[in-house]
């Protein structure tokens, strides 16, 4: 029977038997901390807890576990110690065959700039040595319409941001502005930019100033943009 004050349960053969004894809320709870440790850290680490381990009083009993960690700190060790090996080594061949490319490289070279010579750029005896040709550069295809034009104010008087979608093949981009209302002759070069994006100073504050872009290439220039208009501040 149980004593006075003694927690019980009754197991399966219809026993009272004390209870599973709880952790006490002061005890403490071991963080190992190597998760994100290099393996060679970890084998330091390692080798410090078996040796503070090892016939340790404050451990009795912990003979069965200790072993088998020694255990596999030794195989890790004998594992990692063979992979620096190897890794040493492919380091080494790696370096090796990079020289070797270098020297192949070179001495290709120097034999498509004898062939080059020597057949006086024949297209058709250079191909027989098993060298290629450059093709020749196809012509630049025209650039297309600048999109989604957006003006925005950038705080200074008579500022203006203005950005679009980048165009395909385009090499730069020809800004225009325009005061309210366009006409034929209103429109004025503001520059061309490599960027999709413009800043400079071309309108009056208060007044409405009208942006356009387009973009060019070796094949000339696009169409104008649609008219954007930028915000009256």
């Amino acid at each position: 029977m149980p004593y006075w004050g003694q927690q019980v349960y009754w197991d399966t053969n219809q026993h009272w038997a004390p209870s599973v004894p709880k952790k006490k809320n002061n005890m403490s709870v071991i963080v190992m901390n190597t998760s994100k440790l290099p393996i060679p850290d970890k084998l330091v680490r390692g080798q410090d807890i078996i040796t503070k381990s090892t016939n340790n009083p404050e451990v009795p009993g912990n003979a069965t576990a200790l072993a088998a960690f020694v255990t596999a700190q030794a195989d890790l060790l004998a594992a990692n110690a063979a992979f620096e090996a190897c890794h040493t080594a492919c380091d080494e061949v790696g370096s090796a065959r990079e020289d070797k490319l270098g020297a192949w490289t070179t001495a290709l070279t120097g034999l498509a700039g004898v062939t080059e010579n020597t057949t006086q750029g024949d297209k058709t005896k250079i191909l027989s040595t098993g060298f290629g040709v450059k093709a020749p550069p196809s012509p630049p295809q025209p650039v297309t319409q600048v999109l989604n034009v957006r003006v925005s104010y950038t705080g200074n008087p008579g500022y203006s941001e203005v950005r679009w979608r980048r165009v395909t093949a385009a090499d730069a981009y020809v800004v225009e502005c325009s005061p309210d209302p366009i006409t034929g002759t209103s429109w004025q070069n503001m520059g061309t930019v490599a960027e999709v994006k413009y800043l400079g100073n071309g309108a009056t504050p208060g007044q409405k100033c009208w942006y356009r872009v387009a973009a060019v290439n070796r094949a000339g220039q696009g169409p104008w943009s649609d008219p954007a208009l930028r915000p009256v501040m």
